[in-house]
C-alpha cells in the first residue's frame, strides 16, 4: 500500500493550504480535547485527593498536558495556516529534538521508544522542526498497536531522501489509507498529519519490514 502526497515546492515548508471544512475541524478539535480531559480526569480518579500525586501519576499528568499543547499547535496550523519555517540542524541536535518530542508519548503509552540512526546520518543537516513534529505525530498514531512493547525508529539519509522506518506490524494509520474505514474517527492529528505530509512531500508505505516514510531532500540539504 502506498500513499503519495505532492506539492510544487518544498521551500520554506510551503505549499498549498490544507482544505479543512471548519465544522469538521471544530468537531475533531472538540473530540480530541474531550479525550484529553478524560485522560486528565483519569489521573485524578486514580490519585488519593489527600496526598500529593504519585510519581507515575504525575508523569501521566505532565504527558497529557504536553499532548494538549501539541493539539493546540495543530489546531492553530490548520485554522490559521501557521506552519513552522524549516531550519537546518546537525544530526545530533535533530535527534535530540525528536527524542524530546517522543518522551511524553513514551510516558503516556508506557512504551519505550528508541531513535536509531545509521552512519549515513552523521555529518548531514536535518530539517527542524517540521520533520521532527511529523515523525512524532505519526508515531503517536501507531503506538496503541505497539505498546507496551518497545518501539524502534530507524533513520537514514540517502542521496535524495530521508528514510524513516517503524519496524514491526503496526497498521497504516487511517489518515494514510486510500480508503479509510467508514467508522474511522476524524481527528485533529489526522488532519494535521495529512497537511504536514503535503508540505514535506511524504511517501508512506507498508513494507515487510514495517511502515516506511520517504521524504525528499531539497537541494542543498
Amino acid at each position: 500500500m502506498k500513499v503519495i502526497f505532492k506539492i510544487p515546492s518544498f521551500k520554506d515548508f510551503g505549499g498549498p493550504e490544507v482544505k479543512v471544512n471548519s465544522e469538521e475541524l471544530w468537531r475533531s478539535t472538540l473530540h480530541d480535547f474531550n479525550n484529553l480531559l478524560a485522560g486528565l480526569q483519569g489521573v485524578l480518579d486514580l490519585s488519593d485527593p489527600r496526598a500529593p500525586l504519585e510519581p507515575r501519576n504525575r508523569i501521566r499528568l505532565e504527558a497529557s498536558i504536553e499532548d494538549g499543547k501539541t493539539l493546540i499547535a495543530m489546531a492553530r496550523a490548520l485554522a490559521l495556516g501557521r506552519w513552522p519555517d524549516l531550519a537546518s540542524v546537525p544530526w545530533e541536535e535533530w535527534r535530540w529534538g525528536l527524542e524530546e518530542r517522543l518522551k511524553p508519548l513514551s510516558q503516556l503509552f508506557r512504551c519505550p521508544i528508541e531513535v536509531v540512526g545509521d552512519s549515513s546520518c552523521e555529518g548531514e543537516r536535518w530539517p527542524a522542526p517540521g520533520l521532527q513534529d511529523w515523525i512524532a505525530a505519526f508515531t503517536r498514531q501507531i503506538l496503541p498497536w505497539v505498546a507496551p512493547e518497545p518501539l524502534r525508529i530507524e533513520i537514514r539519509a540517502a542521496a535524495d531522501r530521508w528514510v524513516i522506518t517503524w519496524p514491526g506490524e503496526a497498521p497504516m494509520p487511517a489518515a494514510f489509507r486510500p480508503h479509510p474505514p467508514a467508522d474511522a474517527p476524524s481527528t485533529l492529528p489526522s488532519y494535521w498529519l495529512k497537511g504536514a505530509a503535503d508540505r514535506l512531500q511524504v511517501i508512506v508505505e507498508e513494507t515487510p519490514q514495517g511502515l516506511v516514510a520517504w521524504v525528499p531532500r531539497p537541494c542543498g540539504c
